[in-house]
């Protein structure tokens, strides 16, 4: 699927592409090996890129004999540890390639058919091409990273009404890993659109360098907001920790108010416990009733200078 951009987009086919004039489109890994590499003269580094297996994150980015090659791997953001796809960006002058490398739901075919839509033929280039591209690829990460800063507001509010759980740590660190990947996701593309802004092969109109620019701030702001997530879940975590100390104490304090009530009780008892004959107390008739009355007594004093001192 290659089209030429001139007076309007016009499919081409591979011994159809005009250096002259800019064209575009996405091919199959197969294709991209079988004819494009050697049409083009490709170095074999970036076919073997292409046909690594999909076991790293970042890709280097290569420039050199006149060409920009990357692989991006593709995230959403709503799903970080769903299958994720790959995509060869491949550059040379007025000649973009995009090598469907992994693309399990088909969005890469369709973001690209959706980019050429919305740029006017007439007024294609190179840099709204691969932006616009781009584009609708984060256009719903904005919204999902709203989602996850929601996520975080309602740990928050478990938080303060004691509705967290015996996993909510867990959640926590959880939630930082999968933003975590995200940020990487992000950081990722904007080593690809530092080089396109470096221009170092010369691959780009100089006057047009701002449309990596503006695409390049926006990923930053992106990937900003993600690290702001993730720090903000290091404060969660720490309110969750200092709720947790907090009722560890007014539990301890209880226990020390209890202990604290019952310790002249336990003297009484023990005094009363000794065994001497000569205790005016042991032959009394009021001795029993006494000890009552005056453990009471002991009980209520202390419960209201502890409720006097707001320990209760």
């Amino acid at each position: 699927m290659l089209y030429a951009f001139s007076e309007g987009c016009k499919p081409v086919s591979l011994t159809e592409i005009d250096e002259n004039c800019l064209t575009a489109g996405v091919v199959s890994l197969a294709e991209f090996r079988e004819s494009f590499a050697a049409r083009f003269g490709f170095a074999q580094a970036a076919i073997e890129e292409t046909e690594r297996p999909d076991t790293r994150f970042r890709s280097t980015i290569d420039v050199t004999d006149g060409h920009l090659f990357c692989v991006v791997s593709l995230r959403d953001v709503a799903n970080v540890y769903g299958a994720r796809d790959r995509v060869g960006l491949i550059v040379r002058k007025n000649l973009l390639l995009l090598v469907s490398i992994k693309d399990d739901d088909g969005s890469i075919p369709l973001a690209f058919e959706e980019a050429s839509r919305r740029i006017n033929p007439k007024s294609a280039s190179m840099e709204r091409l691969i932006c616009m591209f781009f584009e609708l690829l984060l256009a719903d990460d904005g919204s999902d990273l709203e989602s996850y800063d929601n996520q975080i507001a309602m740990m928050e509010g478990q938080i303060e009404t004691g509705e967290t759980g015996k996993h909510f740590n867990g959640e926590i660190l959880s939630l930082r890993r999968r933003l975590l990947i995200i940020r990487n996701y992000y950081e990722q593309l904007l080593d690809i659109f530092d080089a396109m802004v470096e221009n170092e092969a010369d691959l780009f109109s100089e006057h047009r360098l701002h449309y990596f620019r503006a695409m390049r701030d926006k990923i930053a702001r992106l990937s900003a907001n993600a690290q702001l997530l993730r720090d903000s879940l290091v404060q969660v975590r720490e309110a969750y920790m200092a709720a947790l100390d907090y009722n560890a104490n007014r539990i301890m304090k209880v226990f020390t108010v209890v202990t604290t009530i019952f310790m002249p009780l336990t003297l009484l008892v023990g005094w009363y416990g000794m065994n001497f004959r000569f205790m005016p107390e042991l032959t009394s008739i009021y001795g029993y009733p006494a000890v009552i009355v005056l453990s009471v007594v002991i009980v209520i004093v202390s419960f209201i200078f502890f409720k006097r001192k707001k320990l209760l």
